[in-house]
């Protein structure tokens, strides 16, 4: 289906706004970051949109901060008045001329959802990627209502890196950070100082890219309503209109230089692959990326050639160059990805007819580029730009802990799917199933789940100071994006596989599966590390029919901390688990 929809908003006429400063050293290290009821508008031909946001701005303040220097941040809940969003689940997946739903404004026939109407504004904030003691990390049950405090000290003891900062109150992620509740964070240090990169404006721009929808009035014009949509056959929210820093398709004036990107993609759900276009033909060669979610890489890296692939809270630092164009050239910023995303690829040449209806992709516009006057400048590009970090050595992984999580999605019939992160252990032979077996050439290992849902009992305790290998099974048919918190990761590897799951195999706690370690004759992905995914990571794409493998290794503080899938809707439908970090020395006394 890739008929085209008519646009209901022009693109390209919004100024690209760019997020306000709050900078950490200019304030003594102590922050107030007020989370309030206020009005936005998305695009020039909206009303108002009313939102939640910290310090009622979408996004919410770029909070700037120096490596090891700590900050306090009161974060001040003075939410009050209804929530800001209708929550519908549409009675049917496509309208009467067969057009799925979520690629179309308003409530679709669907109901507002009463429960989500009845919000009042509890909130808990948390640092995502931030190396973050476990009392400030934003346990999702940590909340605190409107007019109650929450101080909370970040060491920012880390590399410098883009993170970023939203709500992660349990069971409504998704509403919350879809009302307006996220904001960018910069950590920034002297060794990447040295490399001589633009910091801050005018040519270091964040870009922080969200889907989103709006309800339609008795006329059918938007009337700038928040609407979370989602439907009988598609459980996540694939908003049709994508916004960056807030504004609906906007336009970025660019001088002939080079410009540095900090690119977050803060969707919900849908992941974006950007191809950037100059006169009808991709221009990727233009991007070199230089870091990912924790910093620089060690070297550039080349985009993909099919383009920049970001599922949802993934990152990336880009040096793009324009110092060779004309005033009044045009390069345009498209989106090709299809959603639910399963890594198939799309060629970068045919971005421009990239409108998927049936992938609930409508507008592939993301974002243009307008050159202006100047005078012309390249920046030269360090081929070396980070030593702090290699890759593990075999050796330093023989015989260290391997856990093992398969991603499960279980099918109920009068509500949405359950998705879930099933923690597995090694079983004996003799022991009682149902198992999953894992076959790897000759070998075969059996597990049984030990842990299915959030609330289960923790079973994985890392121990500080130790890598640890886990491998992460997917057993559904999308790109699932695992986020742990706390330390960076180092994907080790992706692995084709090919599965058999029997009937009645998925289990609210058990799981019977079959496991192959070879390709599926259907499979057509890469199942490629990526040289831009070759940095520290804190989330990972897990495509289908696949087993990827992280090293990870926590450093400094002990506690309880969570990882999950960082599709909202997913993470809220129970794909989320504890673990806790431990000093070894306390080992011997934990029963």
């Amino acid at each position: 289906m890739t008929r085209a929809l008519a646009a209901p908003l022009a693109p390209y006429v919004d100024a690209l706004p760019l997020p306000s400063r709050l900078i950490a050293s200019t304030h003594d290290g102590r922050l107030t970051v007020r989370i309030r009821a206020a009005a936005h508008r998305f695009h020039r031909d909206l009303p108002d949109s009313s939102i939640w946001g910290f310090e009622g701005i979408i996004p919410g303040p770029t909070i700037e901060a120096e490596r090891g220097q700590p900050i306090t941040v009161e974060w001040r809940n003075e939410l009050e008045g209804a929530f800001p969003v209708s929550t519908t689940v549409a009675p049917h997946p496509t309208d009467a001329d067969g057009v799925p739903v979520q690629c179309l404004p308003g409530l679709s026939g669907g109901e507002p959802d009463r429960h989500a109407s009845r919000l009042i504004g509890h909130t808990v904030v948390h640092l995502h990627g931030g190396l973050t003691p476990a009392s400030y990390d934003g346990w999702a049950e940590n909340l605190f209502a409107p007019g109650q405090p929450a101080v909370y000290h970040y060491p920012m003891d880390q590399r410098a890196a883009l993170l970023w900062y939203h709500d992660h109150v349990m069971g409504i992620t998704k509403l919350d950070v879809y009302a307006g509740l996220a904001g960018l964070w910069i950590v920034r240090d002297d060794r990447e100082r040295d490399l001589g990169l633009p910091e801050g404006p005018p040519f270091e721009v964040p870009l922080l890219i969200q889907d989103r929808n709006f309800d339609v009035g008795e006329q059918g014009r938007l009337s700038g309503r928040l609407v979370h949509k989602t439907d009988p056959d598609v459980m996540e929210a694939f908003a049709p209109f994508t916004a960056v820093n807030g504004k609906v398709w906007p336009v970025l004036d660019v001088q002939p230089t080079t410009y540095r990107f900090r690119v977050l993609n803060g969707s919900n759900a849908r992941t974006y692959r950007l191809v950037l276009v100059h006169d009808g033909e991709p221009a990727l060669e233009r991007i070199a990326q230089i870091g990912t979610d924790h910093g620089l890489l060690r070297a550039p890296a080349t985009v993909p050639r099919d383009g920049l692939v970001l599922a949802s809270a993934e990152r990336a630092d880009l040096l793009v160059d324009f110092s060779d164009l004309a005033p009044g050239s045009q390069l345009t910023v498209l989106n090709t990805a299809a959603a639910p995303f399963d890594g198939s690829r799309s060629p970068a040449a045919d971005a421009e007819d990239a409108v998927n209806l049936e992938g609930l992709l409508p507008y592939p516009q993301v974002l243009r580029f307008r050159v202006v006057g100047g005078a012309p400048s390249r920046r030269s590009i360090p081929r070396e730009l980070a030593t702090d970090f290699v890759a593990p050595a075999a050796e330093a992984l023989a015989g260290v802990r391997r856990r093992a999580i398969a991603l499960v999605e279980r099918e109920l019939d009068d509500e949405p799917n359950m998705l879930t992160m099933r923690e597995l252990a090694v079983t004996a032979d003799a022991d009682g199933g149902p198992w999953l077996s894992v076959i790897d050439g000759g070998e075969t290992t059996r597990y049984r789940v030990v842990a299915a849902q959030f609330e289960d009992t923790t079973t994985f305790f890392p121990m500080l100071g130790e890598y640890e290998v886990w491998q992460l099974i997917n057993l559904t048919g999308d790109t699932h994006p695992i986020h742990l918190h706390l330390d960076p990761f180092q994907i080790l590897a992706r692995r084709p596989i090919r599965y058999e799951i029997p009937d009645g195999g998925i289990g609210e706690r058990d799981l019977a599966a079959t496991v192959t370690v070879e390709r599926d004759p259907d499979d057509e992905l890469d199942h490629a590390i990526d040289e831009n995914e070759r940095g520290l990571k804190d989330t990972v794409r897990v495509n289908p029919n696949e087993i990827v493998e992280i090293a990870v290794c926590f450093t400094t503080y002990s506690g309880r901390y969570m990882y999950h899938c960082h599709i909202l809707e997913h993470e809220d439908r129970d794909m989320m688990r504890p673990f806790v970090t431990m000093p070894p020395e306390l080992m011997p006394f934990m029963a």
